[in-house]
């Protein structure tokens, strides 16, 4: 019982701290981005996988370490996960930030700035806050392209011309990564605008996933071996969410299984059975070096 109750307290410490630190830098992202979107359910939803992620790792390496039985520790996990997260969703649901104006953000520059990399450039030539004001587009073997010409009236127009961007690009495991949470961002939002219900059936789905790969985890005999199986397993718990989301893959269930589910339950209904089948499969496992314990 003990041990339970330091899970709820590790559990809740670690869903609260990870939420406030990312939802901090999202917004401070925020800020210097005047393409993000600043309302807070947006913030929120965009930092809740990650959050769900993280502390569910946290979690099952807590039951692991004060070794929680396997029952025990997937049906607290559950709890404990459905509760933050539904309670975090009814609180912060209708909480909207301000969304702050263009005078309030820091400044990238005045008229005139040039932006460059090592095989091509923009000159902003008037506002560089605004992304459509008139520029000057450099690519590798070709021409300038002034990308405003002047109309009948004076009135300018946007030229066809690729998008550049100066971000540092980011090694591309880490951007696979922020591309499946943004998937699962984006599948969150979709269900919280349907309603509380949908929201918690996907949340739920998730959350029994993740927390029926405990005994995966302990399946070897190094703590170091032991901590990267679980980041490779939670990942690629990630990239199945994110597939299954994808619009072909979609198509593809509702063309097998639309007449006996609606395509808003199509994915939690997959999540759940792999849930399930990994649970059983660990009930299983417990069962069996349970028995093995007395025979010896």
């Amino acid at each position: 019982m003990k041990n339970i109750l330091r899970l709820v307290f590790v559990f809740s410490l670690s869903f609260a701290v990870l939420f406030v630190v990312f939802l901090v830098m999202h917004w401070l992202q925020s800020r210097l981005d005047p393409a993000m979107q600043s309302e807070g359910r947006l913030l929120w939803i965009s930092v809740l996988p990650i959050t769900i992620y993280g502390a569910m790792l946290l979690g099952l390496r807590y039951t692991i370490r004060v070794s929680i039985p396997i029952p025990l520790a997937i049906l607290s996990l559950v709890i404990l996960g459905l509760l933050c997260t539904g309670g975090l969703a009814l609180g912060i649901s209708r909480f909207t930030m301000p969304a702050y104006s263009r005078a309030t953000l820091f400044s990238l520059g005045k008229p005139g700035l040039l932006l460059s990399m090592p095989d091509k450039a923009v000159v902003l030539l008037y506002d560089p806050q605004d992304p459509s004001s008139p520029q000057v587009l450099s690519l590798p073997g070709k021409p300038l392209v002034y990308l405003h010409t002047p109309q009948e009236g004076n009135s300018p127009r946007r030229l066809a011309a690729p998008l550049v961007s100066f971000r540092t690009a980011s090694p591309p495991f880490l951007q696979g990564i922020l591309n499946d949470f943004a998937s699962t961002a984006a599948q969150l939002q979709t269900r919280l605008n349907l309603g509380f219900v949908p929201f918690m059936i996907y949340i739920g789905a998730l959350i029994v996933l993740l927390s029926s790969v405990r005994f995966i985890c302990t399946l070897g005999a190094w703590p170091l071996a032991n901590l990267c199986v679980r980041i490779l397993v939670f990942r690629g718990v990630l990239a199945l969410e994110a597939f299954l989301n994808t619009p072909r893959i979609q198509r593809d269930l509702l063309s097998l299984l639309g007449s006996r589910l609606p395509q808003s339950l199509l994915s939690p209904v997959l999540l759940y059975t792999l849930g399930l089948l990994f649970i059983l499969s660990a009930l299983i496992l417990h069962l069996i070096r349970k028995r093995s314990r007395y025979a010896s």
